[in-house]
């Protein structure tokens, strides 16, 4: 198990990986519980939740992502980090400086609403908690050669900035002029001039630094065309773009993970130069083991629909050899879900939580992995989901399955150290809607892991269960509340659990959350009720598909 230091904020250990083995091994079995005994142990802390833990996308062309008016919904359901630009494809085209992007000819013109510009988004990521910021990799601002190491560190410097800060960022390859930290956080600290000098955006009367830690180099850069698959968009200009969408790169070494991870490097030196506390991540292909189910009995009717590339061992290990050094994160999309015959367009509910946990598992191992051979010695880059959902064109014969996942599998997340995780999307059906009146089942799915998990600093810790279908999360907050979620993920039966806490004594009156198949059949929120326990070990109900949340004070 990987043991490092931990903190309230970014650097929690990623030291889950032995749990979900066995939780792994416990959910390949299937039987029936009449009772079902459920351990806590407060004493062992299994992982930390940090602000950057939970996140959604500030999505460029969407001014909803924007409004402040979200804030307090996000917050509510415990989102605490909005990632920055938020749609693929952006953030190798927008220059933050300008709020503009580079034409390409090979990429769809991208349409920035008016308040997505860096300086509002900033505010709104303020007043949320936290921010994962993505740098301009692909394309210079004259968008004739690749991205620039000192344009992504002037963002630093406005982000992060003292106003008093001297040093000096200097030109970039085309000679252009990138000046100091100090002008720009200046910039970020002034009051608006009366005549625009086209910097006004940028001038928002905000002295003190932001002090985002997690920034990204480039977003999809592995979908530049080199593997030799066709160009699939993802702008990089470092290399020749294709006169067609549908030409391939042909092994273009300007666009090889080699060079990725060399200019990577000038991009971690320039930009840790400005402010040495950020963290630099770099986007990796999602490794093939996080895409497989597991093997079923008589052999795999399916697979995980979206495949990870199958190449993708090759760009990430050749990056890490070439720059593991100067990774602190690495950044990977995951989708999961199988469909089920004869339509192949529902949802396969009955292996859902059994596979989920074999490629999260897949997904820690391949890449410990690859860090073993690849990288310095004792130099663990974290890991990070910018999208962490069920394949969107599924159905659920049961909608609130996919709460039931959310709750769950974010959970299993946290606990096994994984930096931000980020839901698809802000606003939609599935969350928040735009007029923020409505919410989806993904939203309390959410707020159920918020319940729980409270706060920045709330401590997960360890909990077992005798059964495959009844599954345990437990904390201890740091405002003295023990929590426990029970997701009873069998669709026709409730269960009683018989839990046991131990090391630590809990009080017998306290609250309990409910939501499942009732909640989300009548459209209702998240169900509280009031909660009377008979001290350490005490028997509960959670009805068939539902998510029982219980706190109770701590006592010693």
């Amino acid at each position: 198990m990987i043991t490092m230091n931990r903190k309230h904020h970014l650097d929690a250990p990623l030291t889950g990986i032995c749990r979900i083995v066995l939780l792994t091994a416990a959910l390949t079995t299937s039987s029936a519980f009449a009772q079902v005994n459920v351990a806590i142990d407060l004493s062992k802390t299994v992982n930390i939740l940090t602000d950057a833990s939970i996140g959604v996308p500030a999505v460029m062309f969407n001014a909803d992502a924007f409004n402040p008016a979200g804030v307090p919904y996000l917050r509510a359901a415990g989102v605490t980090s909005t990632r920055y630009p938020g749609n693929h494809g952006a953030a190798d085209l927008y220059h933050w400086s300008t709020k503009a992007a580079t034409p390409y000819k090979s990429a769809t013109a991208a349409y920035f609403a008016p308040e997505s510009n860096f300086a509002n988004f900033a505010q709104v990521a303020e007043k949320l908690g936290t921010a994962v910021i993505v740098v301009n990799y692909g394309s210079n601002i004259d968008g004739n050669r690749g991205g620039e190491p000192a344009e992504a560190a002037a963002w630093v410097a406005y982000a992060n900035g003292d106003p008093s800060d001297a040093r000096l960022i200097g030109k970039d390859s085309t000679d252009r002029d990138w000046h100091t930290v100090g002008y720009w956080a200046t910039l970020r600290a002034s009051a608006p001039l009366g005549i625009d000098d086209g910097f006004n955006f940028l001038r928002i009367y905000h002295a003190k630094p932001f002090g985002f830690k997690l920034w990204q180099v480039g977003d999809q850069i592995y979908d530049n065309g080199y593997l030799g698959e066709k160009f699939s968009g993802n702008p990089d200009l470092h290399g020749l773009a294709p006169a067609n969408p549908k030409d391939k790169q042909k092994k273009d070494p300007k666009l090889s993970p080699e060079a990725f991870g060399d200019n990577l490097k000038l991009f971690a030196t320039a930009m840790k130069a400005v402010d040495p506390s950020i963290q630099i991540g770099a986007g990796f292909v999602t490794p093939h083991e996080a895409q497989q189910s597991r093997p079923q009995a008589g052999g795999n009717e399916y697979s995980a629909a979206g495949m990870g590339d199958t190449t993708g061992s090759e760009w990430n290990r050749a990056v890490l050899k070439s720059a593991c050094g100067s990774i602190d994160f690495v950044s990977l999309d995951w989708a999961t879900g199988n469909p089920l015959p004869p339509d192949y367009k529902t949802l396969d509910e009955s292996n859902l939580f059994a596979d989920t946990r074999y490629q999260v598992n897949g997904m820690i191992t391949s890449l410990l992995g690859q860090y073993k051979e690849s990288c310095p010695s004792g130099h663990v880059p974290r890991i990070a989901l910018s999208s962490a959902q069920i394949q969107s064109w599924l159905q659920a014969a049961h909608p609130v399955a996919k709460a039931l996942w959310l709750a769950d599998t974010y959970t299993l997340l946290v606990e096994s150290g994984f930096l931000n995780i980020d839901l698809p999307e802000a606003y939609g059906d599935s969350i928040v809607s735009a007029d923020l009146k409505k919410f989806g089942v993904n939203y309390y799915g959410l707020q159920m892991l918020h319940i729980v998990a409270h706060s920045p600093g709330d401590a997960l810790v360890e909990a077992t269960s005798s059964s495959p279908t009844l599954i345990v999360h437990a904390t201890r907050r740091r405002d003295g509340i023990v929590g426990i979620m029970l997701v009873n993920t069998d669709p026709k039966s409730s269960v009683t659990a018989k839990i046991s806490v131990k090391n630590g004594g809990v009080g017998t009156t306290g609250k309990r959350f409910d939501y499942g198949v009732v909640q989300s059949s009548q459209n209702s929120p998240v169900a509280a009720s009031p909660l009377t326990v008979t001290g350490n070990d005490f028997t509960v109900n959670v009805p068939a598909y539902t998510v029982t949340d219980l706190l109770l004070p701590l006592t010693k």
